[in-house]
C-alpha cells in the first residue's frame, strides 16, 4: 500500500519570481499522478487562485505542462505582470519553450458561488469526466460550491478542497451561502472535515492525505487501489502543537496561518454557522 506521507515534498515553490506558499503538497500530488496517470490533454482547475502557476496546482501544472482555468475575485494589472514574469522565469528555469503557452492560459478576474459555478464550467468547457484535478480554497461558501459541482455530475480523479481544523471533527458545519455573511473571528472559514466527507464518500470518493491544517485530498474510488486511506483523527490540527509541529516541518520560514492566535471557538461562534443535515 502506498502512504502519501512518505512523498511530502516541496519541488516547485520557487519557480516563480515570489515564493509560492507550500505544503510538502508537491511530491504527494506527482506521486498520485505516477500512479493514476493523467488525461490525454491534462487539466486542472484551482478556484480562489492569481498565479498563473498555480499554487494547490503548481506541481501538476509544471510537470505536465497541463491547461489550466485559474481565477479569482480580484485580479489586476500588477498580478498580469508579475503572472508575465513567472512564466518567464519558467522557461529559463527549465530550458523549455513548450510553456510558452502559459502565456495564453492566465487566471482571470471572476466570482463564483453555488448559482454560477456551473455555467462557468460550460462556458469553460470544463469536462465531467476528463478532469485530471480540481482544487477549491475560497475560505467562505466552499462547501456549497462543491456541493453544486459534484451534484452536476463533474468527477475529477483528484478533488482537493480545504478544510477547517478549528471545527474538530464531528461538527457537520460549514461557513453560511451568503455574501454578507461578517465574522470578527478568522477562525470561521470555510467547512468542517465531517460536513466535506458527507459529500465526497457517498459518491465513491475516498480521503487518501490531509494536508496540515489546509487541505484534504480526496481521490477517487476507481483510482484507489494501491493507496493507504489517511487516518483524519490522527492527522487533524487540532491543537497549537501539532500546528506548530506541521509549519516546522513543510511551510516556509516565518509563516503563520492567520487564524492561529484567534480566540478558540465558542458554542456562540458555531450558532453563526450553518450546520449540515445527515442524508
Amino acid at each position: 500500500m502506498i502512504d502519501l506521507n512518505n512523498y511530502r515534498e516541496n519541488i516547485f515553490q520557487n519557480y516563480g519570481i515570489r515564493e509560492c506558499p507550500y505544503y510538502g503538497e508537491d511530491g504527494v500530488i506527482l506521486k498520485i499522478f505516477k500512479e493514476v496517470g493523467v488525461s490525454k490533454n491534462p487539466y486542472c482547475v484551482e478556484f480562489g487562485e492569481l498565479r498563473v502557476l498555480g499554487t494547490t496546482t503548481r506541481a501538476y501544472r509544471i510537470k505536465f505542462k497541463a491547461r489550466a482555468l485559474y481565477f479569482s475575485l480580484s485580479y489586476d494589472l500588477r498580478s498580469w505582470y508579475l503572472n508575465l514574469l513567472d512564466v518567464i522565469k519558467l522557461i529559463f528555469i527549465s530550458r523549455s519553450f513548450t510553456y510558452l503557452k502559459f502565456f495564453f492560459n492566465f487566471p482571470f478576474k471572476g466570482f463564483a458561488n453555488k448559482e454560477n459555478i456551473i455555467s462557468i464550467f460550460k462556458k469553460n468547457k470544463v469536462s465531467k469526466e476528463d478532469l485530471d484535478l480540481l482544487t477549491i480554497d475560497l475560505d467562505c461558501f466552499d462547501y456549497y460550491i462543491i456541493k453544486e459541482i459534484l451534484d452536476s455530475g463533474y468527477r475529477p480523479k483528484l478533488f482537493i478542497v480545504e478544510y477547517n481544523p478549528s471545527y474538530g471533527l464531528q461538527k457537520k458545519c460549514t461557513y453560511p451561502n451568503d455574501v454578507s455573511f461578517k465574522t470578527n473571528n478568522l477562525r470561521i472559514y470555510g467547512a468542517s472535515y465531517a460536513a466535506l466527507d458527507q459529500l465526497f464518500r457517498p459518491i465513491g470518493y475516498k480521503l487518501v492525505f490531509v494536508s496540515g491544517f489546509c487541505n484534504l485530498f480526496y481521490l477517487r474510488e476507481d483510482l484507489i487501489v494501491n493507496f493507504k486511506i489517511a487516518d483524519i483523527a490522527y492527522e487533524i490540527t487540532d491543537s497549537k502543537e501539532k500546528i506548530n509541529a506541521y509549519i516546522k516541518k513543510y511551510c516556509q520560514k516565518g509563516f503563520v496561518p492567520s487564524w492561529l492566535n484567534e480566540p478558540n471557538l465558542t458554542e456562540e461562534d458555531f450558532s453563526k454557522l450553518d450546520f449540515i443535515k445527515n442524508p
